[in-house]
């Protein structure tokens, strides 16, 4: 039992000497933040757009994490019978994290990924659920203390489909979007 309460004393001893300052204080404010975007694409060999918006919370607007969900909003002529993708007939939503370098600067960049799942329906046929990541980097534009202009690009794996196929719907994208922070 002595052993047990020297412990316990040694260890209040060293929390104590090395301070309160940690990761979750409130010198380094939580912010909620809010991205929607458009991202350009190409499915098969044509124009593809997709919105959407991620949604989470923010460490000093350096380390953003929550989710993300995206969605066609085109019609899309695709190879092979029975691949004519509508609007919302691939979606695809998960977690994601993004990287923020120089975020106290007026112009800064990141780097960040989305990963999780989606449905792809081509018109008569069954519709297949899939795998999908994409990674890509942004450069972003301070417009408002809390608001940010943003541009980046990417690209987009796909696995799990076979029509269109895998190869069709992976893709480079790019984008723009406004991302509004707030604090907690």
């Amino acid at each position: 039992m002595k052993k047990y309460l020297a412990v316990l004393w040694l260890a209040s001893a060293l929390t104590a000497a090395a301070g309160t300052g940690s990761v979750l204080s409130g010198d380094e404010p939580w912010r909620m933040n809010f991205r929607p975007e458009f991202q350009f694409s190409r499915i098969g060999s044509e124009f593809a757009g997709l919105a959407g918006a991620q949604v989470g919370v923010s460490l000093q607007r350096s380390f953003y994490i929550g989710v993300a969900g995206y969605g066609l909003v085109n019609r899309v002529e695709t190879d092979g019978a029975a691949s004519r993708l509508d609007a919302m007939d691939f979606w695809y939503g998960g977690g994601f994290v993004d990287f923020t370098l120089f975020a106290n600067e007026t112009v800064h960049g990141s780097i960040n990924a989305v990963l999780g799942g989606g449905q792809v329906k081509p018109a008569g046929a069954d519709s297949a659920n899939v795998f999908v990541a994409t990674p890509g980097v942004t450069l972003q534009v301070k417009l408002a203390p809390l608001v940010e202009l943003g541009v980046g690009a990417g690209y987009r794996f796909v696995s799990g489909s076979d029509l269109p196929s895998d190869s069709e719907l992976s893709r480079p994208w790019a984008c723009i979007f406004l991302r509004f922070n707030e604090s907690l």
